[in-house]
């Protein structure tokens, strides 16, 4: 238990540097300077409350940093997130969503090939299929999409 606030300790000190440190991180949730201080001290067992979490996160989103409050939240629970695409559908979009998630799958494949072609996976090539991974799971997260806002009328 102590390991997993200390990655969640740390996330909220990624999303508070988001907001350039306990200044801005304190302005942003509505806080004090020393309040944002004691979440951003390793060694304080103060936390952000949800509203100022997500307005924390927030800053982060803005700055193309994603989540860290969030994702490690959830990565304790034992999940992942992955942001929803903002698309408008109409039915032939959903082939086109079907053929760029196959296609992503003949990445990770390439990228396995390549890693194993020495015989070994190494810390490198491990990157390179996670890679490979995330976006293929991005590519499935939009088709997920796209099937579910097309019109019923289409």
């Amino acid at each position: 238990m102590i390991a997993a606030l200390g990655r969640i300790k740390r996330a909220v000190r990624e999303a508070i540097g988001a907001c350039g440190g306990v200044d801005g991180a304190g302005m942003t949730a509505g806080r004090s300077r020393s309040v944002a201080g004691d979440w951003n001290n390793l060694n304080h067992s103060a936390f952000p409350p949800l509203d100022c979490a997500l307005a924390l996160d927030e800053v982060a989103v803005t700055r193309g940093d994603g989540t860290p409050i969030l994702s490690a939240l959830a990565a304790e629970l034992g999940h992942a997130l992955y942001k929803l695409p903002d698309v408008q559908a109409v039915t032939s979009d959903l082939s086109t969503a079907l053929i760029d998630a196959c296609a992503e799958f003949g990445d990770i494949s390439d990228a396995i090939r390549a890693g194993l072609s020495d015989g070994k996976v190494c810390a490198t090539d491990s990157t390179r299929i996670t890679k490979q991974i995330d976006e293929a799971i991005q590519s499935l997260v939009r088709l997920r999409v796209v099937v579910n806002i097309l019109p019923s009328g289409e």
